[in-house]
Formats: structure tokens, C-alpha cells, sequence
């Protein structure tokens, strides 16, 4: 649970997966002592999106997921909350085709192809910054960001 902005206090260092039921084959694609599955963090296999959000939150993970739409959605909708104090920004997600061999397939070399702003980026840039990074099966990555979540953007009104 942040108190501030994360890039104000971003320990690349602490990056980390969480994955979804629906990709826990995949789990063997990143790194492998950076990497849990949502039922090896204690949430049930049918765990709604909420709950799995609220887990990245405060464990600071990166969601990986085939079902992107629907946690674009429940991510957008977390942000928005205020608590006096408590930044609610997340650690980004990342959004796999279907398929375990499409899957396979898409993540073998994939943090070369990484760019965002005409720049290459990391998965320590994808947790910091709060990426969304959508992995296609027959095209380049596509990536975009997260708006700041309120109490982030109320600090910077000041």
C-alpha cells in the first residue's frame, strides 16, 4: 500500500509477476523467482477481478492476464477511489494471447520489443510506470498507460 507516487519512490529492484488463473501455464515464461500465481498468493481459483486487483495493489505485482478488457475496467474503476493519503496506483498489466504455445510463441524475446514513446522500455519500467503492455499473436506489442489514480493527481494539482 503506497503512500505516495510510486515513481517517487520506485525500488526497481522489487519488480514482480502476479498471474491470473487463466495464464498459470504461462508462469514459466517470466522470471521465475519474480513470479506467482494468484492461488500460490492464497486467492481461490474462480477469485473475482476486485480481489485480484486489490492483491497487486498492495503487493506491488505487475497483473498478467488473458483477460484484459475485464481488468482494464476493474483497474480504471480501483484508481479512481480516494483515501486521504493512500496512492492507488498499480503496477501495471499485461495482457497474453490464448494459447500456451502462442503464448510461448509472443514472450520469447518480447522485452526487446518493448517501446513506449519512441523508447525502449523494461518490466521494471512496465511495474513503475504502470503500463499496460498488450501482447498480440501476429504483431508488435502494444503499450499504453494507466491515468494516475486521484490522490496522485490532486498532488500534482498543488
Amino acid at each position: 500500500m503506497l503512500a505516495y507516487p510510486r515513481e517517487a519512490m520506485a525500488d526497481v529492484s522489487k519488480y514482480a509477476f502476479l498471474l491470473d488463473c487463466d495464464v498459470e501455464k504461462a508462469a514459466s515464461l517470466f522470471p521465475r523467482k519474480r513470479t506467482r500465481t494468484t492461488t500460490e498468493m492464497g486467492l481461490a481459483k474462480d477469485a473475482p477481478d476486485e480481489a485480484i486487483v486489490k492483491l497487486a495493489w498492495k503487493r506491488e505485482r505487475t497483473i498478467v492476464t488473458g483477460n484484459g478488457d475485464h481488468f482494464i475496467e476493474e483497474i480504471l474503476r480501483f484508481q479512481r477511489r480516494v483515501e486521504k493519503k493512500i496512492c492507488h496506483d498499480l503496477s501495471g498489466l499485461i495482457i497474453l494471447p490464448n494459447g500456451f504455445e502462442v503464448q510461448k510463441r509472443v514472450m520469447t524475446g518480447v522485452e526487446n520489443k518493448l517501446r513506449f514513446g519512441g523508447k525502449r522500455i523494461t518490466w521494471a519500467d512496465v511495474w513503475s510506470k504502470n503500463y499496460c503492455v498488450r501482447l498480440k499473436k501476429d504483431s508488435e506489442p502494444v503499450i499504453s498507460t494507466f491515468p494516475q489514480c486521484l490522490y496522485c493527481r490532486k498532488l500534482q494539482e498543488k
